[in-house]
């Protein structure tokens, strides 16, 4: 096992995957905001303006909810794809990655709520009146389910590795963390600065500590025993440097910095 590859090979899914995740999540506003005929629409890397002052409150609650809707849209869409799928490979952690960061990207929403009313969520739950401990019971329903879920998803994660890998505690170890660990500190330090410049603290906050959930999957990975019924026959593509995944990396950084100029519908 090249633990070196594994960790560069993950981190680098976990970079797109989490900026292809941010993307679709303010195209979910962007869209919105043009379907209910909101003025100057822009949309950039992380966030979506337009001119608010004349939509009605129920437009503006819409346009704010479209993201996480879309948010947790696709992170059950890649969960089930994930398990029909039946091969454990490259593509499969690229699903695996979207399915998590679909989740996280709502769940998270919900976590930060009663804190942040700036934030998407936090924003529709103070418009819609709802007193604190509501936005409090929502907040720790979240992190609940984010538990149980990411729990549950992380036996997706085992299955990517070999059946020595499943079956021998100090290379599920090792394993575990070249998969998640360190791609996680990685991946947290590259979309943070990715997510630069930010309109608000709170777009900062996503990126540095949201991803933090996967940390429930590595506890789990370590900790639960799996059989081995469904486990990696591609190793070697995570075992050996893929070339084709600098080159997407390549491509969503490029477009991630384009964003950061806007895209705007007038």
């Amino acid at each position: 096992m090249n633990a070196k590859n594994i960790i560069i090979n993950s981190s680098l899914l976990f970079i797109i995957s989490s900026v292809f995740m941010t993307n679709l999540h303010e195209l979910g506003h962007f869209i919105t905001a043009i379907v209910v005929k909101a003025e100057n629409v822009r949309l950039f890397h992380n966030y979506v303006t337009y001119d608010s002052d004349l939509l009605p409150l129920h437009f503006k609650i819409l346009i704010t909810a479209a993201g996480p809707i879309v948010s947790l849209l696709v992170g059950l869409l890649f969960h089930l794809v994930c398990a029909n799928y039946k091969q454990r490979n490259l593509l499969f952690l690229f699903y695996l990655y979207m399915t998590v960061f679909g989740y996280i990207s709502f769940f998270g929403y919900l976590m930060v709520s009663p804190f942040f009313i700036e934030g998407d969520t936090g924003y529709i739950f103070n418009e819609l009146g709802f007193s604190f401990w509501l936005t409090l019971l929502i907040s720790f329903t979240g992190i609940a389910s984010i538990f149980f879920i990411l729990k549950k998803l992380s036996k997706y994660f085992a299955e990517m590795g070999t059946k020595e890998v499943l079956g021998n505690a100090d290379l599920r170890k090792q394993f575990a963390n070249s998969l998640i660990l360190y791609p996680l500190f990685i991946g947290i330090i590259s979309t943070t600065l990715l997510n630069l410049p930010v309109p608000v603290f709170l777009s900062l906050l996503y990126p540095l500590f949201s991803p933090l959930a996967i940390m429930f999957c590595y506890g789990n990975l370590l900790g639960n025993k799996y059989s081995a019924k469904m486990f990696n026959e591609n190793f070697h593509q995570i075992d050996k440097i893929q070339p084709m995944l600098f080159g997407y990396l390549a491509l969503i950084i490029i477009m991630n910095r384009l964003l950061v100029l806007d895209f705007s519908v007038h």
